[in-house]
């Protein structure tokens, strides 16, 4: 009997344990979205201004994990900023193109760094 006992208070001590553990990942990703967001704010591009304001994150948590998504109200234009594009008319011309800034890739991997160097979970 003691010994069902013991088992059920090191199963709940390691379910409260890694409990902590998923909320403090949550939490720190939730920062590492704001972060980039921020960078990715600072660092884009401005013509009217909309695809500078429309970047946005969100932190989904289920049974596989916590997931930040980073992304663009103007999606349109994140694939041609970012990889660059041919410059065509209507007739389909070509006049030249335009080559990438390669934003989003720099705010990635200084991102994933930053998230690394702080163990992910903030300690």
């Amino acid at each position: 009997m003691a010994e069902q006992s013991i088992e059920r208070f090191i199963r709940s001590c390691m379910k409260e344990c890694v409990d902590d553990n998923v909320s403090a990942l949550a939490e720190n990703s939730a920062e590492a979205g704001k972060r980039a967001v921020k960078l990715l704010k600072q660092k884009s591009k401005v013509r009217t201004g909309a695809y500078k304001k429309g970047w946005k994150a969100d932190v989904t948590t289920d049974e596989t994990g916590t997931e930040c998504t980073v992304h663009n109200r103007v999606y349109q234009l994140t694939h041609l900023l970012e990889n660059g594009h041919v410059i065509k008319n209507q007739t389909g011309d070509v006049y030249g193109d335009v080559p990438g800034d390669g934003v989003i890739g720099e705010v990635a991997d200084q991102v994933a760094r930053e998230f690394a160097d702080m163990g992910g979970d903030g300690r």
